[in-house]
């Protein structure tokens, strides 16, 4: 038999099915055997572990969404995401932790969001000089000084204002770092991502601390919760509902924006083909700015809820290293280019990450899988490529001649 038969061979053999039958069955014995047959676990132990899989896979599905949506539109790997990811978290922290600022900080700040308020707007109306627009970032830049000068910021106040804040930051970004390179080739794309991330690694290390830093704002959602069930108990937290909602109503509101809104449909457009739609008349370059607009806010909102899950941020210089990495491969995981995909391969993630190890728990004679759960979605990212390069959901891009 030639190489070539075998490779068509390999091609009809139904990987999906054997993988999507086999292993849940796979899943299902080992429980099955943790808990009736040696008696070592029960099953509320393994619900527990599933809601925070699922709480995990939520956190990486927002940041992954960044990376997707950049991709998709300019083919585009944007290493320095991780680092926004981190931005977002430490203004959110610094926001809820020393609002009221003092008046001339509040200026400041509220000078920048007023200005994402204005790019905002400008979406909608299409113009930065449009009277509405303008008087939008007035009364916006009115009301933040007022309430940043004035009074305290809950959790959820911090949020919103830290994803504007981070998302004027990634707006930036592309207007400086990438839209100059837009014709040149990938390569220089790629190198110039990897220097934005190390600049904004420095820059917090400068502008926030060099130390671990507490994230615990007055919130009941950060408490302790159990719950009995079949015979046992659960034991999580509040956050393990709050993750997951707040995660699937940005990804609706995403959705809703790419599908229902005229600028949405420019993005899938550009994203189809960028040369085609410019000729069209669609402005190529707002449509990237409202992608790195809105990939940064939501990295922002994860930035803050991963603050919430873990109580802690570690320093600027690590701390959007390892998610901003696993989120890259949950993106690649799930289609890279593809929201769908980011989604699922992000929940993916979460549940390889924490249910696997829940399935090979530490006992007397087995130290667990804990210490290598980092490693799960490498490993899975390697047999995906080599069982469906496009990702789960994602097209076959290749081309064919």
């Amino acid at each position: 038999m030639s190489l070539v038969t075998t490779r068509a061979a390999a091609r009809r053999i139904p990987w999906g099915w054997i993988l999507g039958l086999g292993i849940p069955a796979l899943i299902f014995v080992r429980i099955y055997y943790l808990v009736a047959v040696a008696g070592e676990r029960d099953l509320a132990f393994f619900l527990g572990a599933a809601l925070q899989a699922m709480q995990l896979g939520s956190l990486y599905a927002l940041i992954a969404l960044g990376y997707t949506m950049v991709y998709g539109i300019i083919r585009l790997i944007n290493f320095a995401h991780g680092e926004v990811f981190m931005v977002g978290a430490f203004t959110s922290y610094f926001l809820f932790t020393l609002a009221p600022f003092a008046l001339p900080w509040a200026l400041l700040w509220s000078a920048l969001l007023a200005w994402g308020v204005t790019f905002v707007l400008n979406l909608w109306r299409g113009s930065m000089r449009d009277p509405l627009v303008l008087a939008g970032g007035g009364v916006a830049f009115v009301a933040f000084a007022a309430v940043l000068s004035t009074s305290g910021l809950n959790w959820l106040a911090a949020m919103l204002l830290a994803m504007l804040t981070t998302g004027v930051l990634g707006v930036v970004i592309d207007r400086v770092a990438y839209r100059p390179l837009r014709g040149a080739p990938r390569i220089s794309l790629l190198i110039t991502a990897i220097a934005v991330s190390f600049l904004l690694q420095n820059t917090g290390l400068i502008l926030f601390t060099r130390n671990q830093t507490p994230y615990r704002p007055g919130t009941s959602w950060t408490e302790f919760l159990q719950f009995d069930v079949a015979a046992g108990t659960v034991y999580t937290s509040r956050l393990v509902f709050l993750i997951p909602i707040v995660t699937a109503i940005l990804v609706a509101a995403l959705t809703l924006f790419v599908t229902r809104t005229r600028l949405g449909k420019a993005m899938r457009a550009s994203a189809q083909d960028a040369e085609t739609a410019q000729m069209m008349g669609v402005n190529v370059n707002r449509v990237i700015a409202t992608t790195f607009l809105l990939g940064s806010m939501l990295a922002a909102a994860g930035g803050v809820l991963w603050g919430l899950n873990f109580g802690s941020l570690n320093q600027p210089a690590v701390l959007g290293i390892l998610p901003g990495i696993k989120a890259f491969a949950a993106a690649v995981i799930g289609g890279i280019g593809s929201l769908p995909g980011a989604v699922i391969g992000g929940v993916l993630l979460g549940f390889l990450e924490n249910f696997v190890t829940a399935l090979f728990p530490r006992t007397g004679d087995f130290p667990g899988l804990t210490e290598y759960k980092d490693t799960f979605a490498f490993a899975l990212l390697i047999v995906v490529l080599l069982i469906r390069p496009s990702g789960i959901v994602g097209e076959d891009l290749s081309e064919k001649v």
